[in-house]
């Protein structure tokens, strides 16, 4: 029983110095609670009404938290997903456009071709009146 307790430790060595998202997570947790430890050795500051002092604790107690899991299940960092961000960026550009060719008469009549404008404008013969002789 020893030596498989021995095994797993060293197997979850191994996954520690091999793991770049464990290592990142620890080393944000060591950072929050020195900062934390800083600001609660100031002689002014009361720990426990402190809201940026709690801030940094759970910060770090997260930090540590991923850090155990990614380490027990051997996973690694997520990668970054693109698709948010280029549905964000197609919708900005299209609104762009459209606001673009809303204020812009001259280059809606050079995009969907045409004298007309857009707006409905009665003709002005349609407007005069005719006298009518009888």
């Amino acid at each position: 029983m020893a030596s498989n307790a021995t095994s797993r430790m060293g197997m979850y060595g191994q996954r520690l110095l091999d793991n770049d998202y464990v290592q990142e997570n620890l080393s944000q947790a060591v950072e929050s609670l020195r900062a934390a430890y800083r600001r609660a050795s100031k002689h002014g500051v009361e720990p426990t009404r402190d809201e940026k002092l709690r801030r940094q604790i759970r910060e770090a107690a997260r930090s540590l938290a991923e850090a155990a899991s990614a380490l027990k299940a051997d996973r690694q960092k997520p990668k970054r997903r693109r698709g948010r961000r280029l549905i964000l960026v197609l919708a900005l550009g299209a609104g762009g456009a459209a606001a673009l060719l809303a204020a812009n008469e001259e280059l809606r009549r050079k995009i969907f071709g045409g004298n007309s404008k857009v707006g409905g404008d009665v003709p002005a013969s349609a407007n005069s009146q005719v006298p009518v002789t009888a």
